[in-house]
């Protein structure tokens, strides 16, 4: 008996454009093969990667662009608030509680990510480092960037719950935007390569340290603001 729960050929090829996103670590904004070269990956009709595109799109995951090509949308997967952030008022609080969250979970990532990563997820981490300098140099705002680093280190660990996990609690870095009168800008780009070499060269222990170290100084230059 056929079950009926069975997922249609577009689901399934949603979950596996999903994969190569994750994997091959798509950043926001970054634009995906047309559909011929999808269809010819995935070997399915040029039909079915519009359709599994619509689905990535209604979660809130992809942004499909009339004449321009299909996108990682910014929002990353986060139309609605799950989590109810935007439900508490003390946004100060928020960020704190947030922070001490990436202090538990992010080390970790990065230890993880020393173990796990590949050659073209540690060039990434320095590339978006070089990017970073560059937007601070410039005189940008950099906090997006930011979130796009630890995102990296995320798919680095290989942990799908923690690369699903780190776009929300990074709304913190979006509150530490706001209510943050002391950048620290070049310290932050430091604080990255440090943590970037450590994952290129496999030491588990010293990215451990690095990130929590970075995020540590985070917390020190919020008390300032507070």
């Amino acid at each position: 008996m056929e079950k009926v729960n069975q997922k249609s050929l577009p689901e399934r090829t949603a979950d596996a454009i999903m994969s190569m996103l994750h994997h091959e670590n798509y950043g926001v904004g970054q634009k995906l093969p047309n559909e011929i070269r999808m269809a010819e990956r995935f070997e399915v009709s040029r039909s079915t990667i519009r359709q599994a595109e619509k689905i990535l799109e209604q979660r809130g995951i992809l942004d499909i662009e009339r004449g321009a090509g299909t996108f990682v949308s910014g929002s990353m997967g986060m139309n609605e608030d799950p989590l109810g952030f935007s439900l508490i008022y003390d946004k100060t609080k928020l960020a704190r509680d947030l922070l001490e969250l990436r202090l538990l979970i992010e080390p970790k990532s990065a230890s993880l990510a020393a173990q796990n990563a590949k050659r073209q997820d540690t060039e990434l981490l320095f590339r978006l480092c070089d990017e970073l300098e560059a937007m601070v140099a410039a005189g940008e705002n950099y906090v997006r960037k930011d979130m796009e680093f630890h995102q990296a280190v995320a798919n680095c660990s290989q942990n799908a719950a923690i690369h699903n996990l780190i776009p929300y609690i990074h709304q913190m870095l979006v509150l530490h935007d706001s209510i943050s009168t002391n950048r620290h800008m070049e310290e932050t780009v430091k604080e990255h390569r440090r943590i970037a070499r450590a994952i290129a060269q496999r030491r588990g222990a010293d990215a451990y340290d690095a990130m929590e170290y970075h995020l540590m100084v985070i917390r020190s230059r919020l008390m300032e603001d507070w």
